[in-house]
């Protein structure tokens, strides 16, 4: 007479096989989520049952029927501070020419390189107005603002608003100044040093692949058609998505294919990778 497990028998039995099988996964069996895919991924855990007994089959089968997940097996996708994220979005502007009231990309005064820049990184709610002045009143009202203590991140106001930098460490800021966004001294400005403003970007993290974005600002480029978005540089490439005519994106890698024709692995603004043809762009 065959065996036929009750139903508690056979929650123990999948509950046990299950221990093992997810014991025995290498341990890079679950994956990170790639900067292609900047929201959270399951990682799949295929079982396999071999020539185990009929209740371990049993429990393999009713397993991979499961619509969860351990909490274990679920990748997060990788954070970075949002500090650092800023200052590679400041650093991608130095050399920038200086130009009274303008907001970037090419000319900035040193409000306007503030709030693209914060606005670039998805901070903008840090600084919500193009005066340095309004900003400075707005941080000093809310007790944000001292002469102490900067942490990366931290805005830097000269001459009671006068003038905004964003503070990078070791006592340096990067600002727009007449003769263009350049790194600095905090101490070395002929305007007089106020406070720092506090942003507590320190406490906050963003996804890994916006600053992927910034330190490859400098490539920026846009389609100039609509183009397919491919899993590596060729046209025979698997689609992984598209592109609308005007999409702006940085370059991470170029790459010639066995015709010679140019590929561009391209990420967008919103954090999407892939490869596209090098003629379908310009700056």
């Amino acid at each position: 007479m065959s065996w036929i497990p009750t139903q508690p028998q056979a929650v123990a039995a999948l509950t046990l096989t299950a221990a093992l099988v997810l014991t025995a996964l290498p341990s890079d069996a679950v994956m990170a989520a790639p900067p292609s895919a900047p929201g959270p991924a399951l990682a799949a855990v295929t079982f396999a049952p071999g020539r185990g007994s009929q209740g371990t089959r049993a429990a393999a089968a009713e397993a991979s029927h499961s619509p969860t997940l351990p909490a274990a097996a679920q990748a997060r996708p990788a954070t970075v501070p949002a500090s650092s994220i800023v200052v590679a979005f400041a650093r991608s502007h130095l050399r920038a020419h200086y130009r009274a009231s303008a907001t970037g990309p090419a000319s900035f005064d040193c409000s306007g390189l503030i709030w693209r820049v914060f606005k670039e990184a998805g901070l903008g709610g840090k600084v919500t107005s193009q005066s340095a002045r309004s900003i400075y009143l707005s941080y000093r009202a809310r007790g944000l603002a001292s002469r102490h203590d900067p942490r990366i991140g931290d805005l830097v106001v000269w001459g009671n608003g006068s003038h905004i930098g964003v503070y990078i460490g070791n006592g340096r800021a990067i600002s727009a100044l007449i003769r263009g966004v350049r790194v600095h001294r905090v101490r070395a400005m002929l305007t007089p040093f106020t406070a720092y403003l506090h942003t507590h970007l320190s406490t906050l993290a963003r996804p890994a692949w916006k600053l992927q974005v910034a330190t490859h600002m400098r490539t920026l480029r846009h389609t100039t058609r609509s183009v397919f978005l491919r899993d590596r540089p060729s046209r025979s490439g698997a689609s992984v998505g598209s592109l609308r005519v005007g999409t702006r994106f940085v370059v991470l890698a170029r790459r010639k294919d066995g015709a010679g024709r140019l590929w561009l692995r391209a990420m967008t603004l919103g954090g999407r990778t892939g490869w596209v043809p090098a003629l379908a762009s310009t700056r």
